[in-house]
């Protein structure tokens, strides 16, 4: 037996009786070996909850675009209900496509959170913000209102004495559903207010958290980025559901006569990740 196994041998026959564990057992951990220890702890940890917080946005994502299928068969019942057309147009904050939650209403009750996205479920005056800030509302037909959907008002049956649809609205608006080019118009998609009318000409907003401002650029109410990385979900003429870039807002029919080639505005920085439309 050579000298080293001889030392460690009388160390352990030299150990108390009555001792929990052998002396080698609890020389303990060195400094070095600590850090490496906690640094592991942490990365795994920071990577658990990365994947965990991609899993809870993913979920949510998938709830969004199944609330717009569901707004897609209430507007698709609407329409048979209606002569195949869309509500018209009003003014103010009570009538037509204007109160599109209003118009449907009977269609969706008593499920109200079914006009809320999942990522945004608090207005501004609960605390919320861009671009996960719900809109609330008051008709003057009665009834509170809370959602996070957007009506493209060029979708209506015509408007009549309505200053605010525009000169053009009853020779642009889409009226009916059954119309060429129905995969491309937007319907209802996320949005920070309840609708939107845009013109080719719009802006983006200056910066990401810009709040909506009336009558003006209104492509910025749908401009936000709702879902990772840079998308908003949206319920198209035809009721079909896909997400699109924030960028590739300028490239839907939102109505007749959209151009498809006008000019693509300045883009911000803080859209500089987002790639450029085709």
């Amino acid at each position: 037996m050579d000298e080293q196994a001889v030392s460690t041998r009388s160390q352990l026959v030299a150990e108390p009786a009555n001792a929990p564990f052998p002396a080698f057992f609890l020389t303990g951990f060195s400094l070095m070996e600590l850090l490496v220890v906690i640094a592991i702890t942490a990365l795994l940890t920071s990577i658990s909850v990365s994947v965990l917080d991609k899993v809870k946005a993913d979920g949510k994502q998938v709830i969004c675009k199944s609330n717009l299928r569901e707004l897609g068969r209430i507007w698709k019942q609407y329409t048979e209900d209606n002569d195949g057309r869309f509500p018209e147009r009003g003014c103010g904050f009570s009538r037509g496509a204007v109160s599109w939650f209003h118009s449907i209403r009977d269609y969706y009750y008593p499920n109200l959170n079914l006009i809320l996205c999942p990522m945004a479920l608090k207005t501004a005056a609960e605390g919320a913000r861009n671009p996960r800030m719900a809109w609330d509302n008051t008709t003057n037909l009665g009834g509170y209102y809370k959602g996070s959907y957007g009506i493209n008002l060029w979708v209506a049956d015509g408007s009549t004495g309505c200053n605010a649809a525009g000169p053009n609205f009853n020779t642009y608006c889409w009226r009916t559903p059954t119309v060429k080019g129905a995969s491309y118009a937007p319907l209802l998609l996320c949005s920070q207010w309840k609708d939107t009318q845009p013109y080719p000409t719009d802006d983006p907003p200056e910066h990401e958290n810009d709040m909506w401002t009336p009558n003006a650029e209104e492509v910025r109410r749908a401009c936000i980025r709702r879902h990772d990385p840079y998308h908003v979900n949206v319920l198209f003429l035809d009721f079909s559901v896909d997400k699109r870039t924030i960028k590739q807002l300028w490239r839907l029919k939102w109505h007749k006569n959209w151009p498809p080639d006008y000019p693509l505005p300045v883009w911000p920085e803080w859209m500089a990740d987002v790639p450029d439309p085709h």
